[in-house]
């Protein structure tokens, strides 16, 4: 069984993995930030994630670059294949063709509607659209909103933030509530969770790209760094804050109903997004509240505003 300090530092080069996605990363490289040797991080590397190091830094990359093609239409493929971090378009096509079992191209098209469930208007089939809706056919598409309420949809400026972080791996709907469990324990019991404690979940992946076994969730509680002495050898995680795209639901949502969210996901990425001037920066975050349940150690988490990172176009 790893222990403690391994999870730790194989945490640290994840992290430094997901912010230098699109550049070099030799295995030196990301041995010298785990503070291991190359053989010995290659080894802890797989045993954690059950991927190579390589293996796991190409799969980010093809999943990327699946869903910038998607919502990035306006972006040749060259271009996305050089931002998500290969070389070559010729590599990126075979690697995608590998991955996806479909060109980078036929997939931008339409062939994603495989793994997604609702088709979208920002995509080069709308001429399709066009000309069923012509013909008299019904067409089950995004010509309007359907689940974003637009008064409920603002733009919020966060701060940066020093956080403490614990991750799930697994499907969102499953095992993320007793990742909270920890986190909020471990947070209350130094101190660090106050009244006004801002806490958020990081979905790393897109649950329609990425296998559920392999979907990584961060928890997270923002803390005052002043507060964090004698918190041990726990990593600091940065929030680089910025301008976001936010959307509140009425009724906070549990993770078990996951599902709720996905629609208004979609909406905000295909049709709010190409009509708002903006563009999105990264991965979402949550907005989550915790509830302890009175008489035991349990707690209740509910997403209560999903958020999109943005910037002008």
């Amino acid at each position: 069984m790893l222990g403690n300090e391994q999870q730790k530092q194989i945490d640290r080069v994840l992290e430094y993995i997901d912010e230098h996605l699109n550049e070099s990363l030799p295995l030196e490289k990301l041995a010298k930030v785990s503070t291991y040797s190359v053989y010995h991080f290659q080894r802890t590397f797989k045993a954690m994630t059950g991927e190579t190091p390589s293996g796991y830094i190409k799969r980010l990359r093809l999943e990327n670059s699946a869903h910038y093609l998607i919502y990035e239409q306006q972006i040749p493929i060259t271009q996305i294949a050089m931002m998500c971090g290969f070389s070559s378009l010729s590599y990126f096509t075979y690697s995608f063709n590998e991955y996806f079992k479909t060109s980078p191209k036929k997939w931008r098209e339409r062939a994603y509607l495989e793994r997604f469930p609702r088709e979208y208007q920002d995509s080069k089939k709308s001429k399709v659209f066009s000309n069923n809706k012509k013909d008299g056919k019904q067409v089950n598409t995004y010509n309007d909103f359907r689940w974003l309420d637009l008064t409920k949809v603002k733009t919020i400026d966060f701060p940066v933030c020093a956080t403490v972080n614990r991750q799930n791996i697994g499907p969102y709907t499953q095992g993320i509530p007793e990742t909270w469990e920890d986190i909020y324990h471990w947070s209350k019991s130094r101190e660090l969770l106050k009244q006004n404690s801002f806490i958020f979940g990081v979905p790393r992946n897109n649950p329609y790209i990425t296998p559920p076994d392999k979907s990584r969730y961060d928890c997270r509680i923002a803390i005052n760094e002043e507060d964090f002495a004698g918190a041990g050898e726990e990593l600091i995680y940065e929030f680089k804050g910025g301008k976001h795209v936010v959307y509140e639901f009425d009724e906070p949502v549990m993770y078990a109903e996951r599902s709720k969210l996905i629609e208004c996901y979609s909406e905000l990425y295909s049709y709010w997004l190409p009509k708002s001037g903006y563009r999105y920066l990264g991965n979402p975050i949550e907005l989550v509240e915790l509830e302890p349940i009175e008489g035991s150690l349990s707690i209740e988490c509910k997403i209560k505003k999903i958020c999109l990172a943005i910037e002008p176009k």
